[in-house]
């Protein structure tokens, strides 16, 4: 069983790491990541190539993850027996390694994303109504702020209390997933330190802006 484990953990790192940012920009001639803020993430590619190019690439980086907790664990599980419920060990550790992948890939000499794409597409399978309200609090915040990286932090933030207040027996039978949405928002939010650090400073690139337009 242990072996399995570990097996899932690496597919779902390596599927999770697939830097499709990085694949589509050199497709269009350019390294994103010496354009822009360097992210190879859906909002630096918007801001370089097109606001149509930012959304494949959500999507795409959305779907990694997506595929990783829908997949990854029922394949692993079938030579083993395991159960794959959404709060489960092997569930919820497929899903962060897909989230460490796209962070830190491999491919890419460990610099990657911000992870706000890739854990959508994780949570969205697991507990989909505490992702719509999360997304919820990211939209009204870029709308109001005009800020995708503020919002996608209070979104990582907000999901926590969804999954503490909607999801059952969030300290018992799904200790494993309320402990995965504690790791990834403090991973987003660290991964955002750079931003914050501009919006602070009064620097930070807006959205809905006439660069944008």
């Amino acid at each position: 069983m242990i072996i399995s484990y570990i097996v899932g953990i690496i597919i779902s790192y390596l599927i999770g790491g697939i830097p499709f940012g990085y694949v589509i920009a050199v497709a269009k001639g350019i390294d994103i990541r010496t354009e822009g803020s360097g992210n190879i993430g859906a909002t630096n590619v918007g801001r370089v190539l097109g606001k149509k190019y930012g959304l494949i690439i959500f999507v795409l980086d959305m779907l990694k993850g997506f595929i990783v907790v829908f997949f990854v664990p029922t394949v692993v599980s079938s030579a083993v027996n395991i159960p794959t419920t959404t709060g489960n060990l092997l569930v919820v550790l497929c899903g962060f390694c897909a989230v460490l992948g796209h962070a830190f890939p491999v491919f890419l000499n460990f610099k990657g994303g911000k992870a706000v794409a890739t854990s959508f597409g994780v949570f969205i399978w697991l507990v989909p109504i505490s992702i719509g309200i999360a997304f919820g609090v990211w939209l009204i915040t870029v709308i109001v702020t005009r800020y995708v990286s503020l919002g996608s932090m209070l979104g990582s933030l907000s999901l926590i209390g969804t999954i503490i207040f909607i999801v059952d027996s969030p300290f018992g039978n799904n200790l494993y997933l309320t402990a995965m949405s504690v790791a990834v928002a403090i991973l987003i939010v660290a991964r955002h330190t750079p931003n914050i650090q501009r919006i602070i400073a009064g620097t930070e690139k807006k959205v809905f802006s006439k660069e944008d337009s």
